[in-house]
């Protein structure tokens, strides 16, 4: 071969073959940082009563009661919430039993489980989440849209 040459290789692939195709690994979720400021209620923490507050709340454990959030909240795998929750965003990833709403959004990933109604403008429900209950994706702020519209009269 001179220099300069390229050596052509040619490979080819069967498209069928008896050994069998080797299993795909499971789609990766990419779990985003939290945000400076995250509030993380631990695994083996108990809270009766209200949450409230403007900071982004991570549940990893147990919560009965309210939650009422300007910021996101968090629901990993292993929190149990009976609540009624809001936020501007939601996301559960383990067991809440409650009405959910949100400002923005609501999304229950696959190993939710969600008895409860869910209000929200955006509702994300990934395959294999388990849900009972009603959903309104309606104006996140009916007041605001009903006096807007009754001033255009």
């Amino acid at each position: 071969m001179l220099p300069g040459q390229f050596l052509k290789v040619e490979k080819t692939m069967a498209l069928f073959s008896k050994d069998p195709a080797p299993a795909a690994p499971p789609p990766r979720r990419e779990t985003p940082q939290p945000a400076p400021g995250t509030t993380f209620i631990g695994s083996n923490i108990t809270i009766e009563g209200t949450i409230s507050g403007s900071d982004p709340v991570v549940i990893e454990g147990t919560i009965r009661g309210n939650v009422n959030l300007t910021g996101d909240l968090l629901v990993a795998p292993k929190a149990r919430v009976e609540a009624t929750v809001h936020a501007r965003n939601v996301t559960i990833e383990g067991k809440l039993t409650g009405d959910v709403s949100a400002d923005e959004r609501v999304e229950l990933v696959s190993t939710a489980v969600v008895d409860g109604n869910i209000k929200a403008p955006k509702i994300v429900v990934a395959e294999g989440a388990k849900f009972r209950g009603n959903v309104d994706m309606g104006a996140a702020r009916p007041r605001e849209n009903a006096e807007a519209t009754s001033k255009a009269k």
